[in-house]
C-alpha cells in the first residue's frame, strides 16, 4: 500500500529533454495549486511507492522492468496518469486500449478538450490546446470510460477521446502543452490528485482561495493608472493570432486591452507565413493562408501597429529539406566542438542577402508599420570571428535601408549588455547611438524583481537611450512565468526607469484570460 498520502506526487520523465520539460510544466502547475510534486527519472521509480499518484511522461513503450514496477505500484493502490502512450501492456494495466497513432486531418482539428459532466470535483468543463498528433485510445467496457473528447476550432467534436478514466487512474491521448489555458491545466492536474486523495487537494478550499486572490488582484489592478504615450506591445510567436483563422477576434481582444503594437512572427530564413517569392512558404501558409495579409486587414481601424517579426540567423521552423539545403550551401554554423546547429552564419554573404531580400519584399508588398528583427546575432556556442559585432551592425544597417522611416525597425536583443557584445556580437547600444533602429526590445525575462530591475537600471544608462528601449517581459517564457500582479509590478519598474514601454511574451490563452483583463483595469 502507499506509505503516506501526504507524500509528494511523482512525475516520471522517461528521458531528458522534451519529456523532462513537459514534466517541469506539470510540476510548476501542481506547485501553483499547492500540491507538492517531484520530477524523477525511470531509475528512481522505486520512489513511486511513497506517493498515491504518479504522472508518466514519455512512456510510449515501457521496458519489461518498468512494466513490472508499474504493475506492482498499481497493485499496491497507486494511481497512474499516462500521457501519449502506444503501449498495449500499459493500456491493459490501465484498462485502456491504444488504437494507433493519428495526425490531424485539417488545421485546428484538435483544439479543445471537452470534459463530460460526470467527473470529479474541480475538473474544468473545457481546456483549449492545439494538438497535431495523438496516440488514440478507446475504453475497455467495464474497466474505463471517456471523460473528455477532442473538439476542433469550430467547437465540433471530432469523436476522438482526449482523456479516459479508470480505477487505475487516467490516460491522455496527447500531452499537456504549455501553449495556453495554463490556469485550467493547473486546475486539472490538481483535481486529478484530489480525486485520488482529498488530502492532496480539495476543490472547495482551492476555489475559496482563488476567489479571495482574484479579489485582491482586482483591487490592486484598479489602483493603477495609465501613462500617456507608453508602448504596450505583445509578441505573437505563433504568427496566427489567438484564434487561428479569425484575426478580427484576436484584434478585438488586443484593442480592448489597449495594446498598441503587435510583433507577429511571420517570417524567418527558412519559412514564410506570407506569400513570399523569397522564402519557402510554410505549411501554415498553405493550410491557413497569408497570415500577414489577414493580420493587417484585421488591424485596420484598431489603432494597433503591426510589425513583421523576422527570425534572421536561425533556421527555426524550417522543413528538414530546407535545413538540409542550408547545410549543403554552407550556411549553417557549427559549435566550437564541430557539431551541427540550426543557426545560420551571419557573416555569410548569401545568408545576409537571403534575409535582406525577405525584409525588402515584406516592406514592398505589405503596409506593415515596422519590421522586428529577432535572432539578429551569432549563436552563443559557435565560433565567432573578431569582427562578430561589426558583422551584425552592418546587417542591421542594411535592414534599416530596406525599412525606410516612418516605418519602425526594432530588434529583440539579449538584455545583458555589454556581455552580449562578446557572447553573440549584439552591440545594440551602438545601434541606438548610430540611429540604426527605432527601438530595441531586451528580453528581460526574470521572475526575480531585483534581478529584473538591475536589467532596467543598466538600460537607463545613458539616459538618452532609455526612451528608445522597450522592456521585454517573460509572461510565459521558458525563463520566467509571471502572474498578472508580477506583470503590473514589472511595468511599474519600467516606468520608474523611464523606458518607452513593455512587450509581453507571448500572445496565448493565458495572457488573454489571466493577464490582459487586469492590465486594462488600470495600468494600461
Amino acid at each position: 500500500m502507499i506509505a503516506s498520502i501526504l507524500a509528494a506526487v511523482m512525475i516520471v520523465a522517461h528521458e531528458p529533454g522534451y519529456y523532462t520539460s513537459l514534466s517541469r510544466h506539470l510540476q510548476r502547475w501542481l506547485k501553483g495549486a499547492e500540491v507538492s510534486a517531484e520530477v524523477i527519472t525511470p531509475a528512481e521509480m522505486g520512489r513511486m511507492k511513497s506517493s498515491p499518484v504518479t504522472f508518466l511522461v514519455g512512456f510510449n513503450e515501457p521496458s519489461d522492468a518498468e512494466m513490472k514496477q508499474l504493475a506492482a505500484y498499481v497493485g499496491g493502490g497507486g494511481k497512474l496518469v499516462v500521457f501519449h502512450s502506444a503501449s498495449p501492456r500499459l493500456g491493459a494495466l490501465m484498462g485502456v486500449r491504444p488504437t494507433g497513432y493519428k495526425t490531424a486531418k485539417y488545421p485546428g482539428c484538435w483544439s479543445r478538450m471537452d470534459f463530460v459532466k460526470q467527473v470529479p470535483p474541480g475538473f474544468p468543463d473545457r481546456i483549449i490546446q492545439s494538438s497535431t498528433v495523438l496516440q488514440s485510445a478507446a475504453p475497455i467496457e467495464g474497466r474505463s470510460r471517456v471523460i473528455a473528447w477532442w473538439s476542433d476550432r469550430t467547437g465540433k467534436s471530432t469523436g476522438d477521446a482526449a482523456w479516459l478514466g479508470s480505477k487505475q487512474g487516467y490516460w491522455m491521448t496527447h500531452v499537456l502543452l504549455a501553449d495556453g489555458d495554463e490556469t485550467l491545466k493547473a486546475q486539472l492536474v490538481a483535481a486529478i490528485c484530489g480525486s485520488v486523495s482529498p488530502a492532496l487537494w480539495n476543490w472547495e478550499a482551492f476555489s475559496q482561495k482563488r476567489r479571495e486572490a482574484a479579489a485582491r488582484l482586482r483591487a490592486y489592478a484598479l489602483k493603477q493608472v495609465p501613462r500617456k504615450g507608453e508602448i504596450h506591445a505583445v509578441w505573437d510567436h505563433s504568427g496566427c493570432g489567438l484564434y487561428p483563422g479569425n484575426w478580427p477576434k484576436t484584434f478585438k481582444v488586443l484593442q480592448e486591452a489597449r495594446v498598441t503594437d503587435l510583433f507577429v512572427n511571420v517570417a524567418g530564413a527558412g519559412f514564410a507565413h506570407y506569400n513570399s517569392s523569397v522564402l519557402p512558404k510554410s505549411q501554415t501558409f498553405f493550410n491557413e493562408g497569408d497570415q500577414l495579409a489577414a493580420c493587417l486587414q484585421a488591424a485596420k481601424g484598431t489603432g494597433i501597429r503591426v510589425h513583421a517579426w523576422v527570425l534572421c540567423f536561425t533556421a527555426t521552423r524550417s522543413s528538414p529539406k530546407t535545413l538540409a539545403d542550408f547545410r549543403s550551401r554552407g550556411w549553417t554554423l557549427k559549435t566550437a566542438d564541430g557539431k551541427d546547429t540550426e543557426y545560420l552564419n551571419p557573416a555569410h554573404p548569401e545568408v545576409q542577402r537571403h534575409v535582406l531580400r525577405a525584409i525588402e519584399e515584406i516592406n514592398a508588398k505589405y503596409r506593415v508599420d515596422g519590421v522586428h528583427l529577432d535572432f539578429v546575432r551569432w549563436y552563443e556556442r559557435s565560433a565567432k570571428p573578431p569582427s562578430a559585432a561589426p558583422v551584425i551592425a552592418r546587417f542591421v544597417a542594411e535592414a534599416r535601408i530596406r525599412t525606410p522611416r516612418p516605418k519602425w525597425l526594432t530588434a529583440a536583443v539579449l538584455g545583458k549588455y555589454p556581455a552580449c557584445v562578446a557572447s553573440v556580437g549584439q552591440d545594440w547600444e551602438r545601434w541606438l547611438d548610430l540611429n540604426l533602429v527605432d527601438y530595441v526590445v531586451p528580453m528581460d525575462y526574470s521572475e526575480d524583481m531585483a534581478k529584473f530591475e538591475s536589467f532596467l537600471a543598466q538600460h537607463a544608462v545613458p539616459a538618452k537611450n532609455a526612451r528608445r528601449i522597450i522592456a521585454g517581459l517573460g509572461v510565459t517564457a521558458n525563463e520566467s512565468r509571471l502572474d498578472a500582479k508580477g506583470v503590473i509590478d514589472q511595468i511599474c519598474l519600467v516606468r520608474k526607469h523611464n523606458l518607452a514601454g513593455v512587450s509581453l511574451f507571448d500572445l496565448d490563452t493565458y495572457l488573454e484570460k489571466s493577464v490582459l483583463p487586469y492590465l486594462k483595469l488600470g495600468i494600461w
